[in-house]
């Protein structure tokens, strides 16, 4: 399956705009509780797709990376923000980035796609790049009755929802410090459309 703007948000027009604003809200206001726990000076947002998200990290961190697959995507996120470093990957599961060299990390909508057991070795991989008293943040589907596409065949499209005590059982030692539902446009066919999870790594205070 090849991501598109389209596939990365499925509205257009004032309902895109609504959705923007509430996510970059809860974001920020997320992003804003880590950074008072511990100071934010490199953050990262992995899966970033065309960057909607990403500029919300500059806010906290000198230096933030986008890291997405999707040429295309890349492209616009660059042309749109130049200043942000965005870097192409091949895989979650081998990021271009040292042990331990991020604060914070942000991962929207991500694992959500990735069927078991591959999305443990991703886990393995986010938790290896951030720092041990940084924080995760993750949105995913929590909706565990949600299950579309074919496991085997995810790189055809695959979304898998999963539970918030799910996350935390694999992200452990790292302590989940902040929940909150998901909010998009209020018209959007489904009710839950996922949770935020602030998760605090093992140093964190």
């Amino acid at each position: 399956m090849v991501w598109t703007p389209h596939e990365v948000v499925d509205v257009d027009g004032p309902r895109a705009m609504l959705r923007a604003y509430l996510e970059q809200r809860d974001v920020r206001e997320l992003t804003a509780g880590a950074s008072r726990a511990t100071s934010i000076t490199a953050a990262c947002d992995v899966g970033c797709g065309f960057g909607r998200l990403t500029p919300v990290l500059t806010e906290f961190a000198e230096r933030v990376v986008g890291f997405e697959r999707e040429p295309d995507l890349l492209r616009i996120a660059r042309s749109l923000q130049p200043s942000i470093d965005f870097r192409q990957i091949e895989t979650l599961s081998q990021l271009p980035a040292d042990d331990a060299s991020f604060t914070f990390a942000l991962v929207f909508t991500v694992l959500q796609h990735v069927p078991e057991p591959q999305v443990r070795t991703v886990i393995d991989e986010l938790r290896r790049i951030v720092a041990p008293d940084g924080h995760l943040l993750l949105c995913e589907e929590t909706d565990e009755t949600l299950e579309a596409g074919d496991r085997e065949q995810a790189h055809l499209g695959y979304t898998c929802g999963r539970p918030v005590s799910t996350y935390e059982a694999w992200l452990a030692p790292w302590r989940l410090v902040a929940t909150t539902r998901r909010a998009i446009e209020p018209d959007y066919p489904r009710p839950d459309v996922g949770t935020y999870m602030l998760f605090a790594g093992p140093g964190a205070r």
